[in-house]
């Protein structure tokens, strides 16, 4: 028999003898694993601002190579940013300097300087620099030679270096301290007033602005509303902002294509097209997507809307009826409007389509075919980029 007093060692009866036995000692406490305490990285320092971007306008003077480029070619850009470069590569900044209706304008104005100011917008991708203007700016300027003149940074247009590079630092909208190159964060550059630089242009004695692209939008409902010109033209998406890491970033392709601001709406006579009758119809045009004046910037060039009817074999049945969305200028600085039925932010108008129909033409299943191109101050077209195909018979 065996008592367990609680408190008290055991007392065992072993044969004749009686002997006490310590109880079993208790387990030791478990052992508690150390806390580990992560050392605190100190807060990274806030990226500097960046300088302002055209304090004098432009041509701009970089002064300063950020440490960590080689060069403020966008060939060295694309080391890192290649999706930003490809973009940019495809772009109206990129062809700024060569492209076709642009090299028609330089002639228009007589090769006059400054326009390389926004187109090259770099001094040095300047070969001739402007001293300064006789007799107004699109006149006669006295310029001497650019000694820093770089003919392979000419060719590269509104380049990134335009936007991204002050005063020895790469200009960016956010901030990137791991970057192999100092960044300074702008919020100027994600403002439409940016665009203004040269997307806004007036000379002295104009009735009009020559380029009035951030005036119109600055009197929109896209303004009031709180929409970029960034919103729309740089919108953001998915990609490699660079070499490696994945997320979104402002597209710089820099779209501009009026297709899409425009609504082009063809309303056919019924019972079709006979031969030997005028064709009648109506146009309901649109500005349904632009924040701004459809075609807008240079008067230099126009939108055409175009509808032609073709025959059963796919041949024209008649002249096509061609409609001009253009503001005419003078020949002359300061370019007084002659006159101007572009369409502004929200309008829409309706006009009469009337396409005379030769007695002696094809006939059967017809098409009508409507399209868009944009008309240089040449009279040069370019390829439709916008094209309606609507089946009509031909009696």
């Amino acid at each position: 028999m065996a008592l367990l007093l609680l408190g008290l060692p055991l007392l065992v009866h072993a044969g004749e003898r009686l002997r006490w036995r310590d109880p079993e000692p208790l387990p030791p406490p478990p052992v508690e694993a150390p806390v580990v305490v992560e050392p605190v990285a100190p807060a990274e320092p806030p990226p500097p601002p960046a300088p302002p971007l055209f304090p004098a306008g432009v041509p701009i003077t970089l002064t300063q190579l950020p440490p960590g480029l080689a060069n403020v070619s966008a060939q060295g850009c694309n080391a890192c940013h290649y999706q930003a470069h490809d973009d940019w590569s495809r772009s109206g900044h990129r062809a700024a300097w060569v492209s076709p209706p642009f090299r028609a304008a330089m002639k228009a104005t007589g090769e006059s300087p400054l326009c390389l100011s926004c187109h090259l917008p770099l001094t040095v991708q300047q070969p001739r620099l402007v001293e300064e203007y006789r007799g107004g700016p699109l006149t006669e300027a006295k310029t001497r030679e650019n000694t820093a003149w770089d003919p392979t940074l000419q060719q590269e247009g509104v380049t990134c270096a335009a936007c991204h590079v002050r005063d020895g630092v790469v200009v960016s909208t956010r901030a990137a301290p791991k970057a192999p190159h100092p960044v300074a964060v702008s919020e100027e550059l994600g403002r439409s007033e940016t665009c203004a630089t040269c997307h806004q242009l007036t000379w002295t004695g104009a009735d009009k602005p020559f380029y009035d692209t951030y005036g119109e939008w600055s009197r929109s409902k896209w303004a009031e509303a709180g929409v970029r010109c960034q919103d729309c033209h740089m919108p953001l998406q998915g990609g490699l902002v660079v070499a490696g890491r994945y997320e979104a970033q402002a597209s710089h392709r820099f779209t501009a294509e009026p297709g899409r601001g425009l609504s082009v709406l063809l309303k056919a006579q019924p019972g079709g097209a006979t031969r030997g009758k005028p064709f009648k119809g109506t146009l309901t045009l649109q500005n349904t997507g632009a924040g701004h004046a459809i075609p807008t910037g240079t008067p230099f060039q126009a939108l055409r809307v175009e509808v032609t009817l073709y025959d059963e074999k796919g041949k024209p049945v008649g002249a096509p009826f061609r409609h001009d969305l253009r503001r005419e200028v003078m020949a002359a600085p300061p370019y007084t409007t002659l006159s101007d039925n572009r369409l502004q932010a929200g309008e829409e108008r309706v006009v009469e389509v009337v396409i005379e129909l030769p007695q002696k033409s094809g006939g059967g299943a017809g098409t009508l075919e409507v399209r868009l191109l944009e008309v240089g101050v040449d009279s040069s077209t370019s390829v439709p980029f916008s094209i309606q195909r609507i089946p009509i018979q031909v009696y």
